[in-house]
This record gives C-alpha cells, structure tokens and sequence, in this order.
C-alpha cells in the first residue's frame, strides 16, 4: 500500500465487500468447463421475507480433495444463483434443466430432503438416469440422531443448547 500512495491503513468495509461481490459475480458468470464427473451441491438459501434463491455450487470429482482431507468453499464452484419467491418440484427441475447448460449433466446431486428439492432432483434424475441422487451427511445425521434419540428426555434440552452453539460459531473465524 505504501508503494501506491494510499493513505489508509485498511480498505473500507465497503470497497472490500464490493471486491468481494465482483469477484463472486465473475466466478458465477465465467464459463465452466463441461464433464461427467460434475458433484452438484444444491439448496435454498438466503432467505428474505418471501423471497429465497437456490444456490447449486460443484465439483469435478477431478478435482476433489484427496482422501482425509476436506472440502473449502475454494474448492467448489458457483454454477447458478436462482432467485425464486415460490418454489416447488417442477420450479427445482426446470432450474436444474437450466443450469445443466453451464456444466453438463451432473454425476450426482447432493441436497438434503427438503420436499421441493426432493422432487426437483427426483424428476431430474429420472429424465437423466447417469445421474445419483445423495442425501447430504449433516442432514441424514441429524434425522437419524432425532429419530433415534427425539423420545430421550434430554433430547430437547440437546436441540436447544445445540442451536446455541450454531449461533455463537456462525461468521467467526
């Protein structure tokens, strides 16, 4: 910085979030290059009143980190940001549809069960049978923990200080 003149010490909350976005925004706009060995990662977030977009980052299996080691988010790339104020299965496969265009058809879908997702992806991998389906970890854990442990009396107190946790985690380094 001294070599350019600047006279701040830091860059402003400001510019660095629009470099941030700009960034984002090319990442998701730049061609991507097209195979068989797609993972897409697929789910509804950012959610703001009635509205909400569904965010479908990949990886080529190419690409994956090698076995004991783990995914970063440098890893995966943005395929599509579809910004949705309703949604239901026919809505998810058309969007899937849509960014098949981007990638290729996918090897696998990761997504949890969420019933529009679900639908989506199951009318998705029907027209494209080369195509699995897998139900994310963090998902199948938690519905098998409270399936198998929902009717424990400690369960709530669990779920709660659990959420707590969540929450005092969230954006820290």
């Amino acid at each position: 910085l001294s070599a350019l003149r600047f006279t701040a010490a830091l860059a402003s909350w400001s510019s660095t979030r629009l470099w941030l976005l700009r960034l984002g925004y090319y990442k998701l706009m730049r061609a991507k290059e097209e195979g068989a060995d797609w993972v897409w990662i697929v789910d509804h977030v950012v959610q703001t009143g009635q509205e909400k977009c569904l965010l479908i980052v990949g990886i080529r299996l190419s690409a994956a980190p090698a076995v004991g080691e783990y995914l970063t988010h440098a890893d995966v790339e943005p395929i599509a940001v579809y910004p949705v104020t309703q949604s239901n299965g026919e809505i998810v496969y058309q969007q899937l549809e849509e960014a098949v265009k981007r990638t290729g058809v996918p090897r696998e879908i990761l997504s949890d069960q969420g019933s529009d997702l679900h639908k989506g992806i199951k009318q998705f991998c029907q027209a494209h049978p080369e195509t699995s389906f897998i139900y994310d970890i963090k998902h199948k854990v938690a519905a098998v923990l409270k399936r198998e442990l929902g009717a424990d009396t400690a369960w709530p107190e669990f779920s709660r200080l659990a959420g707590q946790t969540s929450q005092r985690v969230q954006q820290t380094a």
